[in-house]
């Protein structure tokens, strides 16, 4: 059976106080039902768990992205079926 969830997604782009929103961001944060998107997560830093992937996004010197991804190595079991 296909596990079902609902995305919940923050944008706190250009945000330099989170208000009412960081509440409705620790009431799914936690919840297994959920998958949450956080973008521009600076602001709310102390709401988001420790057992999380950070995926950041930066421009290189000839204009490419490059992502770099964070994790603990609780999360490994996501990527293992991308090792070569």
């Amino acid at each position: 059976e296909t596990p079902r969830f609902t995305i919940a997604h923050f944008d706190f782009y250009r945000l330099d106080q989170a208000g009412i929103v960081a509440d409705e961001l620790a009431e799914v944060v936690h919840d297994p039902d959920y998958v949450t998107v956080v973008e521009w997560g600076e602001v709310v830093h102390d709401v988001l768990p420790a057992d999380r992937l950070a995926i950041s996004i930066a421009q290189t010197a000839t204009g490419d992205r490059s992502l770099s991804f964070r994790y603990p190595d609780t999360l490994d079991y996501l990527f293992e079926g991308l090792k070569a």
